[in-house]
């Protein structure tokens, strides 16, 4: 996807009309309806209609503008195990400016939510603009922080005249009731974005942070890069990932997660002017998150078993049973077009390596959102989490009577 720019900007503009004519979920009513006025999820595999008797209905997380949600399931909180947080990225305030995190708290596997807590500083609360942000739950301590404190990362900056943005990390002990800004790993140089950062931790315990830098656009439009700290405060310089040799290529949205073998899995998307960089979705994996091999190479496209391509925006899940999800914000036809299914599904593979041929199923997902196109809105960036009373939950976000918001739902 191309980058946006201007964070304030995108708020006021999602915050009127529907955008691109998309009108909110397939079942933001609750009625469960799909683009055609028929029912939006099956009740198997496949791509059929109709709900299954225990599925949830998607929802509102909140009143209000809520971008880029992310999910996790805790699993270091002694007591604690198993309740669900939430975040989205939310702005306040008269001039709809004063950008904050707001994070949630389910308690019943994801039948509810409330809000439980706030992240900012003065640089958001000043309308300097807030995008991208990640949630993660540490496994293991890193310097000061214990086992299973919480770690909420954002881009910062975007709005102001002359940007100079940063990576800000805030971290929480107490279930995320209250926060703190622990570190800024890094300034931009120059008027360049950083966007979209996203946590690792080793079995060494290096905390390893990837995002998409365009601070190298002469030589690069965009790139991902990592720094690593071992304490959470103090961070190594910016290392890349993966800088394309075309300049014009735009790697970005990377997305960690570790796989049932011990070794690691990331998907990113490439945008860019070529029709090869059409925004396709790409996944990598490494023995260490540190090290992602030649940053030049090129991965294979992901393509679903059906020839069709999900585009724009990927996110990566490890279900329960090692099986691994891939969501998308778009889905295309074989010959490029966009697809019946588009917004309707995210595709699964059982191949947990993520080596040699990787076969990849469409399925319904939890909350389908109608039509949505490459606009930071609809069914941008959805993420996914296996609650434990079994259902699989997914918080995606589409334009509503407050603009652009979370919604949440999920099926078995």
């Amino acid at each position: 996807m191309q980058r946006r720019t201007l964070t304030t900007a995108l708020t006021a503009a999602l915050t009127g009309t529907a955008v691109a004519g998309i009108t909110g979920p397939a079942s933001a009513d609750g009625t469960g309806r799909g683009p055609d006025g028929t029912g939006g999820r099956s009740d198997g595999a496949g791509t059929g209609v109709g709900a299954g008797p225990a599925d949830r209905s998607p929802r509102l997380l909140q009143d209000g503008i809520g971008l880029y949600p992310r999910a996790i399931r805790l699993a270091h909180q002694g007591a604690a195990d198993d309740r669900l947080l939430a975040s989205v990225v939310t702005f306040e305030g008269a001039d709809g400016a004063e950008g904050s995190g707001a994070i949630f708290e389910s308690t019943d596997g994801g039948a509810t939510f409330a809000q439980v807590g706030k992240v900012f500083d003065e640089a958001t609360q000043g309308g300097e603009g807030i995008c991208c942000a990640t949630l993660y739950e540490l496994p293991r301590a890193i310097g000061d922080l214990p086992e299973g404190a919480l770690l909420w990362s954002a881009s910062v900056g975007a709005d102001r005249a002359e940007r100079r943005m940063t990576i800000r990390v805030w971290a929480s002990t107490d279930l995320g009731r209250s926060w703190e800004r622990v570190a800024i790993t890094h300034a931009a140089a120059n008027e360049g974005g950083l966007w979209e950062p996203e946590f690792a931790t080793t079995d060494d315990g290096t905390l390893v942070l990837l995002y998409c830098d365009e601070t190298d656009g002469e030589h690069h439009s965009q790139k991902i890069v990592l720094q690593t700290s071992t304490d959470g405060l103090t961070w190594t310089d910016p290392v890349p990932v993966i800088e394309l040799e075309d300049p014009t290529s735009r790697p970005g949205m990377p997305n960690v997660r570790r796989l049932p073998d011990g070794r690691w899995a990331m998907t990113y998307e490439v945008c860019g002017e070529s029709p090869t960089d059409a925004c396709r979705l790409f996944v990598r994996t490494a023995d260490d998150p540190r090290d992602w091999g030649p940053v030049t190479a090129r991965d294979a496209a992901i393509v679903a078993d059906d020839g069709t391509e999900p585009r724009h925006t990927p996110t990566l899940t490890l279900d329960a049973d090692g099986s691994v999800i891939l969501g998308s914000q778009m889905h295309y036809t074989v010959d490029g077009a966009i697809s019946p299914i588009n917004g309707q599904v995210l595709l699964r593979t059982r191949n947990s390596s993520l080596t040699g041929d990787i076969s990849w199923a469409t399925e319904p997902a939890p909350v389908p959102v109608e039509d949505p196109d490459d606009s930071p809105c609809p069914n941008y960036s959805p993420t996914f989490v296996r609650t434990s009373t079994g259902q699989l939950l997914e918080i995606t976000t589409a334009p509503g009577a407050d603009g652009c918001q979370a919604w949440y739902g999920s099926r078995v």
